[in-house]
């Protein structure tokens, strides 16, 4: 008769980052993820590069452009970009899946699944502190002028609400969720794991985006970091994907009603001093957000597997300590 497997859970306390570090962990596990994650990637550009058929077949968008590396930004193109970071979201399911054998509600929290009041309750703290910032932004800025309805107005706003929150998500739980747990596997130092999926994962966000300025890169780097910490101060990711969802959808507010011309225009440059403006109000709402993780006192380790205390066992109790300590 075969053994039985070891628990693919945490069966000692453990916290978000290291949550891939139970019994069937093996030191090849997290490449075998990255590799995974990779290959799901090529398929879900293939996805991406379908949606702009129409543009191609237009005249839109032209091979000329390509070569030349001077895409012009269309609707389609930017659905495309929202769709493909939003497939990132059912890709790190499926590789911690796979490769570490965790259904994908433990990649949401260390709780089992995404607690969906917590969010709404990140959410409104993210949308308050922004908003106020942005709306001072925009004042001291002069106004919103050379806003108006065009024909890609109605488009780029449904698109905006039904992809945004999708492609925000899907960035946290590809790095601050899967690629924060891989780096954390190969440590049994709880603070030198934390510090190297903290540090790796915020050099690749702010590499994935692509700016050659140093402003937007300060600014990139920081909001990984703050997101980094969120995740493990509150148990999961809700608090840096509702940071991370209200903070893209304030920023495209204007989006439909004015040229998509450099909207990813990141070359040294396009920022300035003002951006710690920015800057200073995430990490506001990261400073809100951890006082209310404190005050509802959220759980930052627990060990789902965790097999009962010897009096319970004795008792015949494992039957109700498995149904009420864990989340099947």
């Amino acid at each position: 008769m075969r053994p039985p497997k070891p628990p693919a859970l945490p069966v000692v306390q453990r916290e978000y980052h290291e949550f891939f570090r139970a019994p069937r962990l093996r030191w090849w596990k997290p490449l075998a993820a990255f590799g995974m994650f990779l290959i799901g990637l090529m398929l879900a550009i293939i996805v991406a590069t379908v949606i702009v058929i129409p543009d191609v077949i237009s005249g839109r968008l032209t091979t000329a452009q390509a070569q030349g590396g001077s895409i012009p930004m269309t609707p389609l193109l930017f659905l495309a970009n929202n769709v493909f970071l939003g497939l990132w979201v059912p890709l790190a399911f499926l590789t911690a899946w796979t490769v570490f054998a965790q259904h994908p509600k433990w990649l949401s929290s260390i709780t089992g699944g995404f607690r969906w009041g917590l969010f709404g309750r990140f959410a409104l703290i993210s949308f308050v502190v922004l908003a106020v910032s942005t709306g001072i932004q925009i004042l001291l800025g002069g106004g919103l002028e050379g806003l108006a309805w065009n024909s890609d107005s109605l488009f780029l706003i449904v698109t905006i609400l039904l992809t945004t929150p999708f492609q925000a998500a899907g960035e946290e739980y590809a790095l601050r969720g899967l690629g924060a747990r891989c780096l954390g596997a190969w440590f049994s130092s709880r603070r030198v794991g934390l510090v190297v999926a903290t540090v790796g994962t915020s050099v690749v966000f702010m590499l994935l985006h692509g700016a050659g300025d140093p402003w937007l890169n300060s600014f990139y780097l920081l909001f990984a970091v703050v997101g980094s910490v969120l995740a493990w101060r509150t148990g999961g990711l809700e608090a840096a994907v509702a940071l991370h969802v209200v903070n893209n959808l304030i920023s495209e507010a204007t989006l439909p009603f004015s040229s998509l011309d450099g909207l990813f225009d990141r070359q040294a440059g396009v920022a300035g001093p003002e951006t710690l403006w920015q800057m200073g109000a995430v990490v506001v709402v990261g400073g809100l957000m951890l006082w209310q993780a404190r005050r509802l006192g959220l759980p930052t380790a627990t060990a789902p597997a965790a097999p009962p205390p010897p009096g319970e066992r004795a008792l015949g109790a494992e039957v109700f300590w498995n149904s009420s300590h864990t989340i099947a």
